[in-house]
């Protein structure tokens, strides 16, 4: 069984074997990163199926009338986390079901580990920790969730201000309650990145974040980069499916941007912070497109970026 080697790692994160850190190493050691690749009538039906998906209407798309949807999801973590003694295993998101098909450098294939979604994000989380925010004071993550990437980024360096940011009240809970209960310097705040708040203050040398949070806004992305743009963070990195980064005459790209489209996920927002760069108002440091996603979309391509035109590099 083949599996996913260092390099592999590397090439998926645009960036060298040496560059990978200790702790990003161990991590990748820890779990089985063993799959096989699909191939015949088994790849012919994961097409077949995301094709009738995508032409029924089973669908739900994304916008503000989804916001009841996201507390009832956030509030299932927050009892789990209360009544299972606080385990942080509980702010796992349940959208990762473990055991399916993914997309692996274009192929489609079954894993050894049920888990291997969600343990190779840990691994690019990790990295993105590593490589881009260790400078910042504080962090802002809008569209926290359950709160687990702030539990990681707080584990990684306690001494940062971490801000946890949502529209579900059970959200903006439960980081206040995990920064109650093991002493991490997180705040937990209600933020709607459709109408955003204003009068929300942004730190000095502080980083902006989101996983998979701009994914919701579809094409209403425009008010929130606004938003980001006027507070100026030093720098903000997203990880999203950045539809801009398919190639439509690649089958599987295709079907992902029309399963993206069919849920009216993020659109154009790349472009936007291409044109934002090429007039001057922010810097693209690095956009990496993903070898991993679920059998439907890539969704953990990145784009790292800071609001002014700067000449140098990180």
């Amino acid at each position: 069984m083949p599996e996913v080697t260092l390099a592999d790692f590397a090439r998926s994160f645009g960036t060298r074997v040496s560059d990978i850190p200790a702790d990003c190493r161990e991590l990748i050691a820890q779990h089985d990163f063993g799959y096989e690749v699909l191939a015949g009538e088994e790849r012919d039906k994961v097409i077949l199926d995301i094709l009738k998906r995508i032409d029924s209407d089973q669908l739900t798309v994304v916008g503000e009338e989804r916001k009841g949807v996201w507390e009832k999801g956030w509030s299932e973590n927050l009892q789990g986390f209360l009544e299972k003694n606080y385990d942080l295993d509980e702010l796992t998101p349940k959208y990762y079901h473990p055991g399916r098909i993914l997309r692996f450098r274009g192929d489609y294939i079954t894993t050894a580990d049920p888990y291997f979604e969600y343990n190779f994000f840990k691994v690019l989380r990790l990295w993105l920790f590593r490589t881009y925010l260790k400078d910042v004071e504080s962090v802002y993550e809008f569209g926290c969730g359950p709160g687990h990437n702030l539990v990681a980024l707080a584990r990684l360096y306690p001494g940062k201000k971490l801000n946890g940011l949502d529209w579900a009240e059970a959200s903006r809970d439960l980081a206040n309650k995990i920064a109650e209960v093991y002493h991490y310097h997180i705040t937990g705040h209600l933020f709607d990145m459709f109408h955003p708040d204003e009068k929300l203050l942004i730190e000095k040398n502080s980083a902006v974040m989101t996983f998979g949070a701009l994914e919701q806004l579809g094409h209403n992305y425009g008010i929130f980069l606004d938003f980001l743009i006027k507070k100026s963070p030093a720098l903000c990195l997203n990880v999203e499916p950045l539809r801009e980064l398919y190639h439509e005459e690649n089958l599987l790209d295709y079907l992902a941007m029309r399963y993206q489209d069919k849920r009216h996920y993020l659109t154009g927002y790349l472009d936007s912070l291409k044109r934002l760069e090429t007039e001057g108002k922010i810097k693209i440091l690095k956009m990496q497109r993903m070898s991993l996603g679920n059998a439907n979309y890539d969704g953990w391509s990145f784009v790292v970026w800071r609001p002014g035109k700067i000449s140098s590099g990180l």
